[in-house]
């Protein structure tokens, strides 16, 4: 069980500690944590595609300088060995000794990058050895241009050919070789290339992850106590008691959930007097007529579930009319007063007392069999009437009796039963004067 609760409580933990910051200041949090990740990729992402940018048009400048002398070397080479050495036509002549000096700075660049990015060492060795055999070829052909003229032997063309034919192949070998050595440096280029852009778009995607998990975390704080707010209000308007929202952290929503919790109790206190002054009779302070009822149909439902007896009395006071008269509705009101109170005490606990309408009383006696509930009713007339002998202002009482199953489970059956056996005592309490008469006579 504690394994499963450390999630909740950890959670509970990040939601306090988060709820020591303002709304505002979550919601500030929540843009900075959207905008300033997505700020630095970009400007990260703009670096590194800049820089890929400026090292692809280096490569090419450099492969283009690098290759560019040999291969139109080549090409004049291929075309003297074509033309049988245009110079003894008297055509112009290539300068075959500018190349030579432009091929052997080039490699001297290779072998001494200017911003690092070496060529395989290997194929540029093979690259240069071949171009050094070539040169002293190159080096003879020049020479020899430079002493030819139309009257030349044919030895002298033949040994040419040779000549121009060896520096050629020699040439395309070192060409070959460097072209070879230019390209294994771009495709390395490229793949440390598609190396950044993985790496550029792993950071995007943590970056972004993280971010939006803490966004979540700081969205939660805010939801979570609005959610809550929202289910306590809905339980307590279901009529729920006792309902109140967890007062967390210091932030605006936790001043809102006390604010509620301080309104819950005020309803609450509110419902609870309004109900007991909906269901008390504010004179005798017992239940009303509302109330009464709806006690005995509670309690008619329990018992009839557990088939056990319930009675209810019907009580009324003797000769009130007279006493309203004679000492005025005040005097009325503090007989009212006084029976219930002596009513009250000789009840037990668990029978609930009402005053059902002028000077009648109803009281619902749980488990209670039509024998007991006759003592009850005998004890409460003998005892009442004892008390009111030494107070004229105060009346004797006269109590019917109901039971039930005897007379019904209706709670409407039951009390017309326990009015009806009150009118029949109250007929043979009339066949004599009674003292209060006497005594207001």
């Amino acid at each position: 069980m504690q394994a499963e609760d450390a999630p909740g409580e950890i959670e509970m933990k990040w939601e306090s500690t988060l709820r020591q910051l303002s709304v505002g200041q979550r919601i500030a949090a929540i843009i900075a944590l959207l905008l300033l990740p997505m700020a630095v990729l970009s400007f990260a992402s703009v670096a590194v595609l800049d820089a890929q940018e400026t090292a692809f048009r280096e490569s090419v400048e450099e492969s283009v300088h690098t290759l560019l002398p040999l291969t139109t070397l080549e090409h004049y080479l291929q075309r003297a060995l074509v033309d049988e050495l245009e110079a003894q036509s008297n055509a112009s002549v290539p300068n075959f000794a500018a190349l030579t000096q432009s091929i052997d700075q080039s490699f001297a660049a290779i072998a001494y990058p200017s911003h690092g990015a070496a060529l395989q060492r290997g194929q540029i060795s093979s690259a240069q050895q071949a171009w050094v055999t070539a040169r002293p070829s190159v080096q003879r052909l020049v020479e020899q241009v430079r002493s030819l003229h139309p009257h030349n032997d044919q030895a002298s063309e033949a040994m040419a050919r040779n000549e121009l034919q060896i520096a050629i192949n020699d040439i395309s070998q070192a060409r070959q070789q460097l072209a070879a050595a230019v390209e294994a440096r771009y495709l390395k280029a490229m793949a440390a290339r598609r190396a950044q852009l993985n790496w550029l778009i792993a950071s995007w995607v943590i970056t972004l992850s993280i971010a939006a998990m803490l966004i979540m975390i700081f969205l939660q704080s805010l939801l979570r106590p609005i959610k809550t707010l929202a289910k306590v209000a809905h339980r307590l308007g279901a009529g729920e008691t006792g309902v109140r929202a967890p007062v967390i952290g210091q932030d605006e929503l936790t001043l809102l959930a006390e604010r509620f919790n301080d309104m819950a109790a005020y309803w609450e206190a509110t419902r609870k007097s309004l109900l007991t002054e909906v269901a008390q009779d504010p004179l005798t302070h017992t239940l009303n007529r509302r109330g009464i009822l709806a006690a005995l149909e509670g309690a008619l439902a329990e018992h009839a579930r557990q088939r056990s007896p319930i009675s209810v009395l019907m009580i009324d006071l003797n000769r009130f009319k007279a006493i309203n008269d004679h000492y005025g509705h005040a005097a009325g009101d503090r007989a009212l007063i006084w029976v219930a109170t002596q009513i009250r005490n000789l009840l037990r606990t668990g029978d609930h007392l009402g005053r059902y309408g002028g000077d009648e009383f109803l009281a619902v006696l749980p488990a209670t069999d039509a024998e007991q509930a006759q003592q009850i009713a005998q004890r409460m007339s003998h005892a009442i009437a004892e008390a009111a002998a030494r107070e004229a202002a105060y009346p004797a009482v006269s109590v019917g009796v109901a039971t039930a199953p005897t007379d019904s489970w209706d709670p409407t059956a039951l009390i017309h039963a326990a009015d009806m056996a009150l009118y029949q005592n109250k007929g043979r309490q009339r066949s004599g004067p009674s003292s209060l008469e006497t005594r207001l006579a």
